[in-house]
């Protein structure tokens, strides 16, 4: 038996190996730091990691409760889980692990949770009549056309984090190999490593949460005919 989940887990890619652990690694930090807030006492001020994560958290709720209304806290979960996976997923480098989105086929099924969450939430908010004369407006002869933006919108997000992400590694190899010296390994690790595979990394993980914001919040907002 081990032996099986042992092959199975060496023939996997590195960027599925690494998408994995970055799962699991996610899910206990936050189960961890969910209990420490669950023990809080709130006549008392809260100090250590923990004060960064409540006010993380609040100032992310606050933002989200701007695009949601009286909705914020269905969505503020899903939303949540999307940043925090792009953003440990993005710098999974750091760990000496690949960049899961650098994988294509991560990316495209990144992309298609994506767009399973636009979808389904706008179904279940608005209802399944209501959802599609949303997407047959301003005329039913546009339902082709809205339904093939749908489903651009979510792919075109995700295969532009795997370019993004890609063109990272690229650049620090084409760097490594064109110095090919003490100077080249420094150069990659203290400019190139930095600003594409951790900046840019947070950076890609913040729009991407942002443009779903928005579309999440277009598939479900009432309609003001």
């Amino acid at each position: 038996m081990l032996d099986t989940v042992l092959d199975f887990w060496t023939n996997l890619t590195a960027a599925l190996r690494a998408s994995i652990i970055v799962t699991l690694a996610l899910s206990i930090i936050v189960v961890i730091l969910g209990k420490r807030v669950d023990r809080l006492n709130p006549e008392k001020p809260i100090k250590g990691p923990v004060f960064l994560v409540v006010m993380g958290i609040d100032l992310l709720n606050s933002f989200i409760e701007d695009f949601y209304g009286k909705k914020w806290r269905t969505f503020a979960p899903i939303l949540l889980a999307f940043l925090l996976y792009l953003a440990l997923a993005n710098t999974a480098s750091l760990f000496g692990l690949a960049t899961p989105l650098s994988n294509v086929s991560i990316a495209l099924a990144f992309s298609f949770m994506a767009f399973a969450v636009i979808q389904i939430s706008g179904v279940i908010v608005r209802g399944p009549v209501k959802r599609i004369k949303d997407l047959s407006s301003p005329t039913p002869l546009l339902l082709p056309l809205n339904l093939l933006s749908e489903v651009s919108a979510p792919l075109a997000m995700g295969l532009r984090l795997f370019g993004n992400l890609l063109s990272g590694t690229v650049i620090g190899i084409v760097v490594f190999n064109l110095l090919n010296n003490v100077f080249g390994v420094l150069a990659t690790t203290i400019v190139v490593h930095p600003i594409f595979n951790i900046g840019f990394g947070l950076i890609q993980a913040f729009v991407y949460f942002m443009l779903l914001l928005v579309f999440l919040s277009m598939s479900v907002e009432e309609s003001e005919v």
